[in-house]
């Protein structure tokens, strides 16, 4: 029931975002970071990001979706040498949180992810993820962003990068 739950709410939120795209702003973005598990013995990894997002400010100031791709370069370890190999495809609710007089945005982010991880996680399940952000407005089509983002059971992702507006 859970996951049918969970499915349900990641279709409406995409079909809803697709009805009111036609005043919106599209972003996409790519990154690097460190990819983390809770096994404070392991090792950490380097991670990339990739994500495009739709801003829908139309139907609700500050309110969009994004989809984002993570994937491992450097396998986080755990401290019995085990390298969890980390790929998702995530589909976030973002809002967008701009701070009076500043550059700067929040960004929450809340959704479900499709793990592909070689370790105690069911990489056919969708699971719950959630982060937090913010981006520094470079120019009006270029921002800098910083994430936090919890990318299953015990995987963390500390990322930075660009994002272009269009």
């Amino acid at each position: 029931m859970k996951k049918t739950l969970l499915a349900l709410t990641l279709l409406a939120s995409a079909s809803f975002a697709q009805d009111g795209a036609s005043t919106t702003g599209v972003y996409l973005g790519a990154g690097a970071g460190i990819m983390t598990i809770n096994d404070k013995k392991g090792d950490s990894g380097l991670g990339m990001s990739l994500r495009g997002g739709l801003a829908l400010d139309d139907v609700l100031k500050g309110f969009g979706v994004q989809v984002e791709i993570n994937n491992s370069l450097i396998d986080p370890e755990t401290r019995n040498n085990v390298d969890i190999e980390v790929m998702t495809t995530a589909l976030y609710t973002t809002y967008d949180i701009s701070i009076p007089n500043s550059a700067v945005t929040l960004r929450p982010k809340i959704g479900a992810i499709l793990p592909n991880m070689k370790d105690d996680i069911d990489s056919r399940d969708l699971i719950l993820s959630s982060g937090f952000g913010m981006t520094y407005g470079l120019r009006n089509d270029l921002r800098l962003y910083a994430d936090y983002t919890v990318l299953g059971s015990g995987v963390n992702h500390y990322s930075a990068g660009l994002e272009v507006k269009f």
